[in-house]
């Protein structure tokens, strides 16, 4: 999880636990675009296709 930058991490969290990306984008303060390279960069640093994929690794992060 240390791959992670902490933006990574806040959307990793938001939309495990439901936030849209209008929330997340108010949230980070960042335009959509930089919202999508963010969610981008997270899916594909953890090898995932879809947002449920990302539960395990959202579990491993609490964990530590």
């Amino acid at each position: 999880m240390d791959l992670l930058t902490y933006e990574e991490k806040v959307v990793m969290e938001m939309l495990i636990q439901g936030y849209n990306a209008q929330e997340v984008i108010s949230w980070l303060a960042i335009d959509y675009q930089e919202y999508k390279k963010i969610k981008l960069r997270l899916m594909h640093k953890l090898q995932v296709k879809r947002i449920i994929q990302l539960l395990p690794f959202a579990i491993k992060l609490y964990k530590n």
